[in-house]
Formats: C-alpha cells, sequence, structure tokens
C-alpha cells in the first residue's frame, strides 16, 4: 500500500518554476516564495505589497519586527519565527528579547510602546481588533500612519504565518528554533 502525500504544496524547483515569476524567485529564492510560485499570478502582485510592508513602512525597524515575531510565535510559525529571529538579531536584538516574545507584554523588557506592540499583536490574533485600552496606550507612543501600518504589518505576517502553517513550507536550513515553551522571564523574576 502506497503512502499518502503529506498535505501541503512542495517549494518548486528551478526547473519547475513559471517563467513570469523567475526573477522574482532570484531575488527571494526562499521555500516560502517557491512555494507560493504554485500561484504565479497572485504571489506577482502580493510581494511588492509585501516588501513595502516589510521594508518600508512607517513603523521603526524594532517595533516591526517585535510584531512580526509575535505573530509567528502566536502563530506557533517555526519557519516565519526562524527567518525573523535572524533578521531581528542582525537588527540588534539580544536573548532577553526572544524570551520577552515568548512572554508578552507583560514582559519588562519592552518599553511601553513595544509592550503596547505585543498587546496589540495579541488582541488582533485572539479578538480580531484591537480593545480600547490596548489602542490608548498604542496612540501614546505612535503616529497615526505608524498604527495603520501596524495593522497592515501584523495582518501581512497573520496571513504568511497561515500560508507557512497551513501548505506546510519546509524550513529553510539552520533557522533558529521555534521554542517549544514559554521561558519563565516576567517582571516578577527579572535580573
Amino acid at each position: 500500500m502506497t503512502e499518502p502525500a503529506p498535505p501541503g504544496l512542495p517549494p518548486l524547483a528551478d526547473t519547475d518554476l513559471p517563467e513570469s515569476v523567475a526573477e522574482v524567485i532570484a531575488a527571494w529564492p526562499y521555500k516560502l516564495h517557491r512555494t507560493l510560485a504554485h500561484s504565479p499570478a497572485t504571489l506577482l502582485k502580493w510581494l511588492p505589497y509585501g516588501e513595502h510592508i516589510l521594508l518600508a513602512n512607517a513603523l521603526p525597524f524594532r517595533e516591526r519586527e517585535i510584531a512580526i515575531l509575535r505573530v509567528g510565535w502566536n502563530a506557533r510559525c517555526a519557519y516565519e519565527w526562524g527567518m525573523h529571529s535572524i533578521v531581528a538579531r542582525r537588527g540588534g536584538f539580544e536573548d532577553a528579547d526572544f524570551e520577552a516574545l515568548c512572554v508578552g507584554a507583560a514582559s519588562e523588557r519592552w518599553s511601553e510602546g513595544e509592550a503596547a506592540v505585543v498587546a496589540a499583536v495579541d488582541d488582533m490574533q485572539a479578538r480580531w481588533t484591537i480593545s480600547e485600552g490596548v489602542w490608548a496606550r498604542l496612540a501614546a507612543h505612535y503616529t497615526p500612519d505608524q498604527l495603520v501600518d501596524l495593522v497592515w504589518l501584523s495582518g501581512n505576517f497573520m496571513t504568511i504565518s497561515l500560508q507557512l502553517n497551513a501548505l506546510r513550507v519546509p524550513l529553510e536550513d539552520g533557522l533558529p528554533p521555534l521554542p517549544a515553551d514559554r521561558p519563565h522571564y516576567t517582571r516578577a523574576n527579572r535580573s
């Protein structure tokens, strides 16, 4: 008896890529993009938006990565966590930042604004909105364009995490693992 194929789609090899996405894959050679290339027209429409949201939105780098990594943590998306752990570490994140991402907004590691970003991501993933209290905290630290971009960024990475998990995109080689459990790093026991 033949084993059924696992759910999901395999990333396309160079020989199987539609010609229309060859240039995109040369710039973004990741398994995510190779998997999304099964729908080349959608990949080509999404990528300019995705590039803007990732690289050119109004949020500072640190807040962008906090939001992306918290989305990945909440979604239990090993690929997203691993890829953006590398990006964040290159941008100055330390071990304590990653521990705090697993703990949440209550971690003393965060500034007030950063804690509000974590709380907003949690609200959006749990409630599909941002609660009034969290919104007030965000608005005290971020401009209207940054608030809009936080929602766009979080929503985009929620979609990406869904794609990665649902399509069973294999991990890139050498990614840091998604922590298996929440570390014991809270306001009560912070050194």
